[in-house]
């Protein structure tokens, strides 16, 4: 089960994912939850991606990329 999509695209904020209605909402809130682990389905951004949440990764906030092949950061 997802609880919301981070995202930090303004226009994308306030949303809800097609079919399940999952919530898009600030990056920011990765800081505020401080989950385990974060959930990257767009593969080919990881890199950008990774860049984007220093605070929560110095926190020990980490990453699992599913695709193209499995890859816990």
């Amino acid at each position: 089960m997802l609880e919301y999509i981070a995202d930090r695209s303004p226009l994308e904020r306030g949303l809800y994912t097609p079919g399940m209605h999952i919530p898009v909402v600030a990056t920011s809130r990765l800081i505020e939850d401080q989950p385990d682990y974060v959930l990257i389905l767009a593969w080919n951004l990881v890199d950008e991606i990774l860049e984007q949440p220093a605070a929560y990764r110095t926190r020990g906030g980490r990453f699992i990329v599913p695709v193209p092949q499995l890859v816990m950061l």
